[in-house]
């Protein structure tokens, strides 16, 4: 590749995809309104699943419905930091100094890289790796989890999915540099290359599918195992009613992974093995993979039968609470304007 090919390949946003689009290119208003959007119902509606499970948390302490919680508030975070790039400060439209001193070089690999954005969506990735995981021993292994999965192992997950996406991202540190005012890839040599951009795919991508995918065949093998042998010694092994649904809900969370994160992954790929750095599907794509911040809520609302019902308890709680006020207020009001009326 000769050197004007090479300064041509812009910074690549979270590594999934590198550019070189003119500024012009940048997303439109009507992108930005979509950004703004997907934004807000990130926030709103993973902000509405933390509110429920802490003010009902008697009933959401379970090991899944602590890391549901925790997969609701890195969401949230990333809904936040997802406006605050890509609506506020527009990072990819920044550029960097002919000079390439230090302040340069922390704007290539932290801010336009979006490091601190996609930190939290490899978190998110790996937390729903760690639940695919819980529900794959909760179900495979009943009495082993019960024996092991304690709250230090609660801890221990959560930090572990933060630990993944901090080193899954340190890779913008190294591979990125400033220079004659673009934030480019550090020269590497073919092979060297190749091994970068496959570590990327493989650790972003393929091994959190390949777990998911793992992890929740083996759960639906078993539960075709315990049908049949239900069939042959009675109901005493079926799993409860509860267990499946929330089973159910967390396999949704997974396939919505897929959906989402594919697309982008696919556009990647093809990337890598052509001259065609600029596409128009790149920011289409990449709000596909946004919305990924946002169905989890969806899904513990039409899907997820004990949140529904806490959620539905505390809207009726509330609305009694409001009408009981009310008839106080009116109840006052009267009393006074009997009162006056005495006078």
């Amino acid at each position: 590749m000769s050197m004007n090919d090479h300064r041509r390949m812009l910074l690549d946003i979270g590594a999934l995809n590198s550019t070189s689009e003119d500024l012009s290119q940048y997303p439109s208003i009507l992108q930005d309104a979509v950004n703004t959007i997907i934004a807000c119902l990130a926030v709103l509606g993973n902000g509405l699943v933390i509110t429920v499970m802490l003010l009902r948390r008697r009933v959401f302490s379970s090991f899944t419905n602590r890391l549901i919680l925790h997969q609701s508030i890195i969401d949230t975070i990333a809904g936040v930091l997802f406006f605050i790039h890509h609506v506020v400060i527009k990072t990819r439209t920044l550029t960097a100094s002919m000079e390439g001193n230090v302040s340069d070089q922390i704007l290539c690999r932290f801010l336009v890289s979006d490091f601190a954005l996609w930190w939290v969506n490899v978190t998110s990735t790996y937390n729903l790796v760690v639940i695919s995981l819980e529900r794959f021993m909760a179900t495979c292994h009943p009495v082993k989890h019960r024996n092991t999965w304690s709250a230090a192992k609660l801890k221990f997950a959560v930090a572990s999915a933060w630990g993944v996406g901090l080193v899954y991202n340190s890779h913008y540190v190294f591979a990125f540099e400033a220079r004659q005012g673009y934030c480019e890839l550090i020269e590497m040599s073919s092979g060297v290359k190749a091994l970068y951009h496959t570590a990327v795919l493989a650790v972003g991508y393929f091994v959190p599918i390949t777990i998911l995918i793992y992890t929740y065949s083996r759960i639906l093998i078993m539960l075709r195992k315990k049908t049949l042998n239900q069939q042959a010694n009675g109901p005493r092994i079926v799993m409860t009613k509860a267990k499946k649904n929330i089973l159910v809900t967390t396999m949704l969370i997974g396939v919505m992974f897929v959906v989402c994160w594919t697309p982008i992954e696919v556009l990647y790929i093809y990337q890598r093995f052509t001259v065609y750095w600029s596409t128009p599907l790149y920011y289409p794509f990449t709000s596909v993979l946004a919305c990924n911040m946002f169905v989890n809520p969806i899904i513990y609302c039409f899907k997820y039968e004990h949140f529904r019902s806490e959620l539905r308890q505390l809207i009726i709680k509330r609305c009694r609470r409001n009408r009981v006020n009310n008839v106080e207020v009116m109840s006052i009001a009267v009393a006074a304007l009997r009162m006056d009326t005495h006078l």
